[in-house]
């Protein structure tokens, strides 16, 4: 059921997945519309979760980031939450077909579609953005392919316990939850599919300004994978190193949501850049 929030009309939806070679699982989303969507198209932004999480774990950002002017699209990726299929490696197809429902809203700018993704959604959110065309992008504490396939060998040397507790936000475990209930895993699907990847590769293919914002002593994801983005992006990218927290902490922070929020209104704030524009590329360290 989608929240209460005064001041904003929120919406559960279902929509399918693009993946064209599985079954296009349904996916859920919950919508969050401000007040000012009736009167002009506004940017949106796609929020995605980390593994063995859900949508509803980013309310409170989403609605914030609604009360801001932003049309917000919470997703469920496909075996997590209320969407249908299992987590099997290419969920870039969720985002993608999460963005393109955006696109298809009356009220959406289509050219202002933004994206914030936490741990395994930063990951994603990177292999995405070439064809998803963001205008910007926060990723939180982002994760690695090494980090997945690291994880994936730790469950094949151990008896996974059914009673193993579920990581807080994206964390180096695959929980194994009662049969059928999410999050559901493909473990061999999802090796096959992370030893293709290379993140940082993805990373040169992005073009949009980012910003990261990681905790140096989160132990789930190393900090150092964050700096080797910032170096790789190929467009404009901000990075805000926190002395303080791990994992999880940032991602429900008051005071790093209003700053994440604050640096995409920033964004969003300035006049397009024409096409013919050189593709000048910002480096800066918040340490």
């Amino acid at each position: 059921m989608a929240p209460i929030v005064p001041g904003i009309e929120t919406r559960d939806i279902l929509f399918a997945s693009h993946d064209p070679a599985s079954s296009r699982p349904m996916l859920a989303a919950t919508l969050y519309l401000p007040a000012e969507a009736d009167a002009c198209r506004v940017p949106a932004l796609v929020v995605g979760h980390g593994a063995g999480s859900r949508r509803t774990r980013h309310e409170i950002f989403c609605a914030e980031a609604a009360r801001q002017g932003l049309v917000v699209l919470a997703l469920d990726f496909r075996g997590h939450g209320d969407s249908e299929g299992s987590a099997d490696g290419p969920m870039e197809q969720d985002i993608l077909a999460a963005v393109q429902v955006l696109r298809e809203m009356r009220e959406v700018n289509p050219n202002a579609i933004c994206y914030r993704g936490s741990s395994m959604a930063g990951f994603y959110g990177l292999v995405a953005a070439p064809e998803a065309r963001f205008a910007a992008m926060v990723l939180i504490c982002p994760a690695s392919e090494r980090v997945f396939l690291d994880t994936l060998d730790r469950e094949d040397a151990t008896d996974r316990d059914a009673n193993t507790d579920r990581d807080d936000e994206g964390g180096p475990r695959f929980p194994t939850p009662a049969p059928g209930e999410p999050p559901r895993w493909e473990p061999r699907a999802l090796r096959s599919y992370f030893e293709s990847q290379d993140s940082l590769d993805s990373a040169s293919r992005v073009l949009c300004p980012v910003l990261i914002i990681h905790a140096r002593n989160d132990d789930v994801v190393p900090f150092d994978h964050s700096l080797l983005l910032v170096r790789h992006l190929a467009g404009e990218a901000t990075l805000v190193a926190l002395p303080w927290g791990g994992h999880s902490t940032a991602q429900h922070d008051p005071d790093i949501h209003r700053q994440s929020l604050a640096w995409l209104k920033q964004i969003l704030g300035r006049p397009p850049r024409s096409p013919a524009a050189p593709n000048v590329t910002g480096r800066t360290a918040r340490i």
